[in-house]
């Protein structure tokens, strides 16, 4: 799925079509950008794309395994020369795996998620990287949690991937040293989505942040100067029931 664009505007690849990934996508269309939505589900890459052509933004879905070095580096090579550039690369691959305690179940969930929350991290900013870094305004962000800072017996999996993850981020904020792109961190306690709210009507949701409130800071950090290696951390931006 594809929407025409002007050839100048910026491009931005949104690795992750759930709620974070579409909401994210809306604010990059209506800031300028031509958005590449990617996900290993083709209906959920279509569906994240979906409100940005109807309107009236550009953009283009793809389903593709984020694992798959060749495959992410056709898709990069196509792009670049449709397009000529890619400005921006947001990482929301996620999921959450956790036990009642310290067990082997433990070890099954770090072995689970190093490929969703590491290795496709890996495999974009490898990708792309030296694109994003030609750009004069170019970014590279992932998402992480505040649990990375905090493990308990039973996220300690999940935490541990995070935490690799911003190490990964570490070494990207590094090769980007001595160019005009940036490397960027957010933080939050959890996502929140609208679907959740309506799946929930009363509960309270303390500290978490509503995906509308991510996509306006990456939003933001795209078309505004931002320091490579920063973290912005938006636990403070919780959600608050009106």
């Amino acid at each position: 799925m594809t929407g025409a664009a002007s050839p100048s505007a910026p491009v931005a690849v949104v690795a992750g079509a759930g709620g974070a990934g579409a909401a994210t996508a809306g604010a990059l269309a209506a800031a300028g950008f031509h958005v590449v939505v990617l996900d290993s589900r083709e209906e959920a890459a279509r569906a994240a794309v979906s409100p940005v052509l109807a309107g009236g933004g550009s953009g283009e879905s793809h389903a593709i395994d984020l694992l798959d070095i060749p495959a992410v580096q056709a898709l990069h090579d196509d792009l670049v020369s449709r397009r000529g550039r890619v400005d921006a690369l947001i990482h929301l691959v996620g999921g959450w795996r956790g036990s009642a305690t310290l067990e082997p179940a433990s070890a099954e969930n770090w072995f689970a998620l190093q490929a969703p929350v590491v290795g496709t991290l890996a495999v974009l900013t490898s990708v792309f990287g030296a694109t994003v870094r030609s750009s004069d305004t170019g970014r590279m962000f992932m998402v992480t949690s505040t649990a990375a800072a905090r493990p308990t017996a039973g996220n300690v999996a999940y935490a541990a991937a995070k935490s690799a993850a911003e190490a990964w981020m570490a070494g990207v904020a590094h090769y980007l040293r001595d160019s005009a792109a940036s490397a960027v961190v957010v933080a939050v306690k959890a996502l929140l989505t609208d679907s959740m709210l309506a799946e929930n009507p009363g509960k309270e949701w303390p500290g978490y942040t509503h995906v509308d409130v991510l996509a306006a800071a990456l939003s933001d950090a795209c078309v505004h100067p931002i320091d490579n290696g920063a973290r912005v951390d938006l636990t403070a931006a919780g959600y608050s029931p009106t």
